[in-house]
């Protein structure tokens, strides 16, 4: 069972939501408690969506287990932290750190928190 209130809220797009694969994901500290800081775009988002705040929701870490799970393997990630995901056949594969221009590994994303 995940317990909710050790995560926090999970801002994503409305897409990632609605089952599109999620495509880019960034860590910033927030201001507001009892965010955690994660977004979540999907590859469909394009500047205009992400324009529109109407475009994204806060959900928790049990719905986030359902759409997108490894977000909790790399939750402890430092702030700052600027992820690509990578797919191959629809599946995804792993991450590009877009602040190293590399492809990266969990132990990698959480060795730098």
């Amino acid at each position: 069972m995940i317990e909710n209130d050790i995560y926090g809220g999970f801002i994503v797009s409305r897409n990632v939501y609605n089952g599109i694969p999620v495509r880019y994901s960034f860590r910033e500290k927030s201001s507001i408690k009892q965010l955690n800081g994660w977004n979540l775009l999907s590859e469909k988002d394009d500047d205009e969506y992400i324009k529109n705040p109407d475009n994204f929701i806060i959900i928790n870490a049990e719905t986030i287990n359902k759409i997108a799970p490894v977000i909790l393997e790399i939750f402890e990630a430092p702030y700052g932290a600027d992820l690509f995901w990578l797919y191959e056949e629809g599946v995804f594969i792993g991450f590009y750190d877009l602040k190293s221009e590399r492809e990266t590994t969990i132990d990698e994303i959480l060795e730098n928190s």
